[in-house]
């Protein structure tokens, strides 16, 4: 019996399995499929050029669709200005500032014919001195008139810009005023000692393009501030034996008196800046010199035993830049002199100087390049006299 139901389930199953239809078998690749392993390291770039292309668009969204900018220079990195380059050559034209020749001061086309012997300043206010009387005079346009009537031991001074003008009386009192039309004066005197250590009398120092006025002399340096608090500060004290000489457009010329040296003639002088509280701060070393100006990064000098004594000319001005480099010597064209005087040279900015010059018989402008070592005589209005 279970022979027979054997028998019935194996036939019934194999008819089944008659009816069934297989799927071919997959055909099978010859070689190793490295296709697929190729494309990895091509979608991984893909990726980052994506990822690269949306930190850019971000960026640019983020600083208003500019280009980005370069990142910040080092601090301490010297460029060359536009101002500061070598010109091709001297310029000829009229001088820039107030100029003096043969006692008539010449300020932007106009002429003062006040028989003066020097002069500083510049446009916006100049000073000069009377050569027949110790009449001091300024303007700071067409009218001239005293800096003040009272009786002055000692000249006063004005600023490298000509903004401000200080003097000290006969009775100790530093005083002084703004040369703008609309300026006004410095307030209430500042008392000085009348005469210094060696019994001369004290004289301004240096007026800065700030209004700040120092009285000096041997022993002797005050600071007033007329414009900032009305105080002064005693330098003898904040500078100890550092005599402020003039003030130029780089700066003021100080004395360092430590040694007993009496003037820059023989003495350490130096360029220096002067901060609020009364400290001098070096700024370079300068030549002993008998006359000096500066400006920019440029300083013209002659020593004092060329300049010194009876001397009413000379032949040779000395320049170099501040730092020490490119030093010259300027000379006039043949059979003409410097003519000596403090006045006599004076920077017009930061790349020319102006000086007088004569040949015996006339007075002419001349103006020099320092960085050329270049000089050339100018057609002034009293050039044909």
């Amino acid at each position: 019996m279970y022979r027979d139901v054997e028998e019935m389930l194996t036939r019934e199953l194999r008819e089944v399995a008659d009816h069934v239809m297989v799927p071919p078998l997959p055909e099978l690749p010859t070689a190793p499929p490295r296709a697929r392993f190729a494309w990895q390291p091509m979608l991984v770039a893909a990726a980052l050029v994506l990822v690269a292309l949306a930190t850019v668009a971000s960026l640019l969204q983020m600083d208003g669709g500019q280009s980005p900018q370069p990142a910040p220079q080092p601090t301490d990195v010297v460029t060359d200005d536009a101002t500061d380059a070598v010109p091709d050559a001297v310029p000829t034209g009229p001088p820039t500032v107030p100029y003096l020749l043969d006692g008539v001061v010449h300020v932007d086309g106009g002429r003062f014919s006040e028989g003066f012997a020097s002069l500083a300043g510049t446009d916006a206010g100049w000073l000069a001195q009377n050569a027949d009387s110790r009449r001091w005079r300024w303007s700071n346009g067409a009218v001239v008139q005293d800096v003040t009537a009272d009786v002055i031991p000692q000249a006063p001074a004005i600023s490298p810009n000509g903004e401000y003008i200080a003097w000290i009386n006969a009775q100790g009192q530093m005083n002084g005023f703004q040369t703008d039309p609309a300026g006004e004066g410095m307030g209430i005197p500042a008392e000085v000692p009348e005469t210094d250590e060696d019994g001369v009398p004290t004289r301004i120092g240096a007026v800065t393009d700030d209004g700040w006025v120092i009285a000096s002399g041997r022993g002797v340096s005050l600071l007033w501030r007329p414009y900032v608090d009305g105080g002064t500060i005693d330098l003898t004290e904040t500078a100890p034996d550092q005599q402020v000489l003039q003030s130029t457009g780089a700066g003021l010329v100080v004395l360092d008196a430590t040694s007993g040296a009496r003037d820059a003639a023989s003495g350490r002088v130096y360029l220096a800046d002067l901060t609020g509280r009364g400290e001098i701060a070096p700024i370079a070393e300068l030549p002993n010199f008998g006359l000096l100006d500066a400006a920019g990064d440029w300083i013209a000098w002659a020593s004092a035993d060329v300049v010194g004594g009876d001397a009413l000319t000379y032949d040779e001005l000395r320049v170099r830049r501040v730092d020490g480099g490119d030093e010259g010597v300027l000379t006039p064209p043949d059979g003409w002199q410097f003519v000596n005087g403090e006045s006599g040279v004076v920077f017009e900015d930061d790349r020319y100087l102006l000086a007088r010059v004569t040949d015996g018989d006339r007075e002419r402008m001349m103006r020099c390049s320092p960085a050329l070592v270049e000089c050339v005589l100018l057609d002034t209005p009293s050039a044909d006299r």
